[in-house]
């Protein structure tokens, strides 16, 4: 089987070949401006003969905006980010839109260098979900940029200060349902995985964990939590493990870092139990691995949904980009999770005497 060659073909040539300037030719090309049916002929002929295709990167710099979207997410290998990009990149796609993605490792730094590259290909508009740490942020910069027509939407992380649109994620509410949820069904030796409180929904879910723990009379103690960048994998792994080895390990783990159901379920069943039997895993189940236990957990707005807000109003903004810069809008979507069990699923023995969880 042969190997197709790319042409290499430039501008020049084709215009050489029609007999025409290439101007002449980036009209043909780019359907702007008059050109004759026997110019318009030749010239298409031309492209055909020498197999010519040209740089969607130089044909955004010849053009005031380019067909391209930016999209910068904190860590691309994340479940929710992935999913999110996939879901967008679907939307535009009926629009004749490409995303360039990129990653900025949570950097402050690195996210800026990623906005200037990414605004010098002319980029239709920027989809980003902004790092909020230690480092501050670039909301000043975000915000400028969209007063200069081109337009931001943020996602998931609400940046103080922002003044751009934003689809974000109350991930309090989910939190605090699931936190009350183990602690009605009678657990009090739990333990608990997230993120750090570093960003805002790390920060939210632990505000919530507290609160019903608070509400309850619940201590929960510092060996029973594991707050850690989902990069963490060997920190958190050992945890998982070192907890599941106790002589009395947790009758009930919630977890809210995503991506971490599997590596919850090898720490339970490493030590022969079993789930849920004598450990009730819940919270995020990304990956829906609970399923084959005899239960799920329901959580609301799933990923899809987030992504399609998000994204639907990301095209809204393209489409009406020529027009005079609107007032930001602000969408904020309630976290609900609760866990559904089949009829016959068994749990482990309370610590202490259930309350109804109706």
């Amino acid at each position: 089987m042969g190997t197709e060659k790319l042409s290499k073909a430039t501008i020049r040539d084709v215009a050489r070949a029609a007999g025409v300037s290439q101007s002449t030719v980036s009209r043909v090309l780019n359907k702007n401006g008059y050109v004759s049916a026997e110019t318009l002929e030749r010239v298409m002929q031309a492209v055909q003969a020498l197999d010519y295709s040209p740089s969607a990167i130089a044909v955004s710099l010849s053009k005031s905006r380019s067909r391209i979207i930016g999209v910068i997410v904190p860590q691309i290998f994340a479940p929710f980010f992935s999913q999110l990009f996939y879901i967008a990149d679907r939307i535009a796609e009926k629009y004749d839109y490409r995303l360039l993605l990129c990653n900025s490792e949570s950097s402050v730094v690195r996210e800026r260098r990623l906005i200037d590259d990414l605004l010098s290909y002319k980029i239709a508009a920027l989809f980003i979900a902004p790092v909020d740490g230690q480092e501050g942020s670039n909301a000043a910069y975000l915000n400028s940029i969209r007063l200069n027509g081109t337009p931001v939407v943020c996602v998931d992380r609400e940046l103080t200060g922002i003044a751009c649109d934003g689809v974000y994620i109350d991930n309090y509410n989910a939190c605090y349902e699931v936190t009350r949820e183990v602690f009605m069904r009678g657990y009090r030796n739990i333990a608990y995985l997230a993120d750090p409180p570093v960003y805002a929904p790390g920060r939210q879910r632990l505000a919530a964990f507290e609160a019903a723990c608070q509400e309850f009379g619940v201590t929960v103690p510092p060996e029973n939590r594991m707050l850690a960048p989902i990069e963490a994998s060997e920190k958190r792994e050992r945890f998982l493990y070192e907890i599941m080895h106790r002589e009395t390990p947790p009758k009930a783990i919630i977890n809210f870092s995503k991506g971490w159901d599997y590596g919850m379920l090898r720490a339970v069943t490493s030590t022969g139990r079993r789930v849920p039997n004598d450990v009730f895993l819940t919270g995020l189940d990304d990956d829906n691995v609970l399923r084959s236990f005899g239960y799920y957990t329901d959580y609301r707005p799933n990923t899809e949904e987030v992504a399609t807000v998000a994204a639907t109003l990301l095209m809204e903004r393209v489409l009406h980009a020529d027009e005079p810069v609107p007032e930001p809008v602000r969408t904020a979507l309630t976290t609900h999770l609760t866990s559904v069990l089949q009829r016959g699923t068994v749990l482990p023995e309370p610590d202490v005497k259930p309350m109804d969880l109706k």
